[in-house]
């Protein structure tokens, strides 16, 4: 899990830092820098599947992912994270830090790996992983000796090797396997070839061959998905996706009083909103993330459907317990806000020209409010109060 996120210079986000739980909601107006923190995480899992400079890349240079308040500087990330080797082992602490740096006036791509580390710690010692300097640099086994080795100077990250046997491979694929979703209710209503998913995709697109996935190789799974489904829906008897002759598959749900069932095409969009994020919720464990950043999710749906998400989310959380995927959420809903404990919100502001981020629970007078029960959070929420840094 990621304890804490410090960001310097990308973006709008001009210096912040942020303490995370296991389930973050992000509240504050539009333009306030939301989606960047969300991209903060794109970024850093770009460079792990993709390379440093595919993610520079993706932004359009250095000169576009650099805050636009200077025309040069340095961009750097800090993240600090417990994180297992394996199944069997306990959490352990790991602290990554990358500094690039560059300017506006040299071309939209030029920059420079200033520096970039990774350490382990615990409470007796502290172990080196990686320590690179311009692009040079080693990787090192805890005990001390030398992993792999990078003289020459390149524009790569070390988060680009695949060591086997160095533990800087945990970090790697931890942050490899960090999960985005901005479901589209017109992309999840087609079609998909019958193929095995490890994934449910960022719009949601490959959504019935997904719950096919789940529904053949991951009964118990797909059993208490769908019967969470029902139990939302009591017309409904089951949620299918069956392979058609030609190879393909879509969803379709059986209603008790009907005699044919109803194809993904005529479904709506907030059931199929919801049906997509139950199955994140009841993903195994094997196709699950241990990290996943969901803009709006309130979009298409009732608001008591996005009351019984939070239920079953944090049911699920408490169920699994410290193997329980982390949530970063944004939102404009007051419903959802209301849902929430004031420890899960993190408050979102733009002021001139940087992004900054607040954490409501800390504040004493704000929980006072709360447990009078004269107001709600989303009251706290419009009238401004948490967002106030006094």
């Amino acid at each position: 899990m990621i304890d804490t996120l410090t960001i310097k210079n990308f973006l709008s986000l001009r210096e912040v830092s942020l303490k995370l739980g296991l389930r973050n909601v992000m509240v504050g107006p539009n333009n306030a820098g939301k989606s960047n923190v969300i991209n903060v995480f794109r970024f850093l899992n770009k460079i792990a599947i993709s390379g440093l400079s595919a993610a520079v890349n993706e932004w359009g240079g250095f000169a576009e992912i650099l805050w636009k308040g200077t025309e040069e500087g340095e961009i750097s990330f800090s993240l600090e994270v417990k994180a297992r080797i394996n199944e069997e082992e306990p959490l352990r602490a790991y602290r990554y830090e990358l500094l690039l740096t560059g300017s506006t006036r040299t071309g939209t791509g030029a920059f420079n790996i200033e520096k970039e580390s990774l350490k382990r710690s615990d409470p007796r010692s502290e172990y080196p992983l990686a320590s690179f300097v311009g692009g040079c640099g080693k990787g090192f086994h805890p005990d001390g000796s030398i992993a792999f080795e990078q003289k020459e100077m390149a524009m790569k990250s070390f988060l680009e090797y695949a060591v086997p046997g160095w533990e800087g491979m945990v970090i790697k694929n931890y942050i490899s396997f960090w999960r985005f979703y901005r479901l589209i209710p017109f992309a999840m209503r087609q079609a998909n070839i019958v193929s095995e998913q490890f994934f449910l995709k960022e719009l949601g697109d490959n959504l019935s061959s997904w719950l096919l996935t789940l529904q053949t190789a991951y009964r118990e799974e797909y059993r208490r998905f769908e019967q969470a489904f029902i139990d939302v829906f009591p017309e409904i008897t089951s949620v299918l996706t069956p392979p058609t002759q030609v190879g393909t598959t879509f969803i379709q749900l059986q209603e008790k009083y009907l005699k044919k069932p109803v194809n993904l095409w005529k479904i709506s969009d907030g059931a199929l909103q919801f049906l997509a994020l139950l199955s994140l919720i009841y993903a195994p464990g094997k196709l699950g993330a241990p990290l996943f950043c969901v803009e709006e999710p309130e979009n298409h749906l009732h608001p008591r459907l996005l009351e019984i998400l939070m239920e079953l989310l944090k049911q699920r959380q408490n169920e699994i317990v410290d193997k329980a995927a982390q949530v970063i959420i944004t939102t404009h809903s007051p419903y959802l806000v209301d849902m929430l404990d004031i420890s899960d919100l993190l408050a979102v502001e733009k002021e001139k020209g940087e992004t900054r981020c607040y954490r409501p629970g800390e504040k004493s007078h704000l929980k006072k409010l709360l447990e009078k029960k004269e107001l709600g959070l989303s009251d706290l929420w419009y009238s401004g109060a948490l967002g106030d840094r006094k």
